[in-house]
């Protein structure tokens, strides 16, 4: 062990004469403690909520989706069949696009989106809040919470039925209204509930249903939903060439992916300041240690010392309150995330547990951060006593 070590582990078990001096150390490490332990459980029960979010968004989208670049509808051919089938992948086809939702004389701009049989079981029994899923071939739709909230809509309410309006395509001489507007009367079937922004925007119908609402054809689509996994995009781009793009979960989801990723930054940030902040009290601790050992420094430098020896001495032990602080702290905040999983110590509803991950890239970014600053701190210290402290000549 080197001089400058061995000196700095006597200073940082060793209590100094000066109670005050005892106290800021006492202060800086338990600051070190609970800055390290808020930053970890926080970034924890960001990436708790970030999971819990993606999960309701990926359960209704496809592991790809294909649509055309060019206009909103293409026609599904033979050949894309055949395909598909080839290769064994799971798909569906979705017609997607913005109609009138109107019931009890309110009126909604909301986007349609009509799904065949290929849609997942799965997705549809983790997103059903009330009622059911709509039956294939029935004017029926699945509605969001929020938009069943805000315009009155009951499930199976055959008394009221909503209707939905979309433009129809088309030139030439308006006579009537139904040369405009294309219109279907509806019942709501279910309600489903994933997130605030689908729950107002989006409702879900039979494909045919869709395709009759936006006067398409039988084989036209928005889109080919690929849900089997390990499909290989660049494979199935290759195949559908140009004309059509080819996007993942990230892609289709993009804006929302931006915004977490966003989110995720700014507390990355807020946390990163409150650890420089609690830091500064291991500055003042050690400048403080300097002041009080200045006989006991000038003693060293008179026995053999060199001032860069002294100046380490001061460096060591900041990097031993710190990192001696910051695995204190990881694994208090440790202790915290295992028993908010396993206890659900905070709820968000009386069935609903705060969701916590426990994560190594939070671990490593808490981990960095600490020590990175806590040393920035030290060596700053150094640099002042070294430089403050006359050099004994030797003879």
């Amino acid at each position: 062990m080197s001089f400058s070590r061995y000196i700095s582990l006597r200073y940082f078990f060793t209590k100094s004469k000066n109670t005050a001096i005892n106290y800021m150390s006492i202060l800086a490490i338990v600051g070190v403690i609970i800055s390290t332990a808020a930053m970890f459980v926080v970034l924890s029960g960001f990436s708790g909520l970030k999971n819990y979010s993606l999960e309701f968004i990926s359960s209704i989208s496809p592991e790809l989706k294909i649509s055309s670049v060019k206009g909103k509808t293409f026609e599904f051919s033979d050949e894309m069949k055949s395909f598909f089938e080839k290769e064994n992948i799971d798909y569906g086809l979705s017609v997607e696009d913005k109609a009138l939702l109107s019931i009890n004389q309110n009126n909604r701009i909301i986007k349609i989106r009509g799904v065949d049989q290929g849609f997942p079981k799965t997705s549809i029994d983790s997103m059903i809040y009330e009622g059911r899923w709509f039956r294939v071939g029935e004017n029926e739709i699945v509605v969001g919470w929020g938009t069943a909230y805000d315009l009155g809509i009951s499930t199976m309410d055959v008394v009221n039925p909503a209707i939905m309006y979309a433009p129809r395509p088309g030139r030439g001489q308006v006579l009537s209204e139904e040369d405009i507007m294309s219109s279907k009367r509806v019942l709501s079937s279910g309600i489903f509930s994933l997130n605030e922004e689908l729950n107002n925007n989006l409702i879900f119908c039979d494909l045919n249903l869709a395709r009759n609402l936006f006067s398409l054809s039988d084989q036209e689509v928005s889109s080919i939903d690929i849900y089997s996994s390990g499909v290989s995009a660049k494979k199935v781009a290759l195949f559908f060439g140009i004309n059509f793009t080819v996007e993942d979960q990230i892609q289709q989801n993009e804006t929302i992916y931006k915004m977490l990723n966003t989110e995720q930054f700014a507390i990355y940030l807020i946390f990163s300041l409150i650890v420089i902040v609690a830091l500064f009290n291991l500055f003042g601790c050690l400048i403080m240690m300097g002041l009080e050992k200045k006989e006991n420094l000038h003693t060293l430098l008179v026995l053999g010392a060199t001032k860069s020896q002294v100046g380490k001495i001061f460096f060591f032990n900041g990097l031993l309150v710190t990192i001696t602080g910051c695995f204190t702290g990881i694994l208090f905040g440790g202790v915290l995330i295992f028993l908010q999983q396993y206890l659900s110590l905070f709820m968000i509803t009386p069935t609903l547990a705060y969701p916590v991950i426990f994560e190594l890239s939070n671990l490593l970014f808490v981990f960095a951060v600490v020590v990175v600053f806590g040393a920035t701190s030290s060596a700053l210290i150094s640099y002042y006593v070294k430089k403050s402290i006359p050099q004994i000549s030797q003879k």
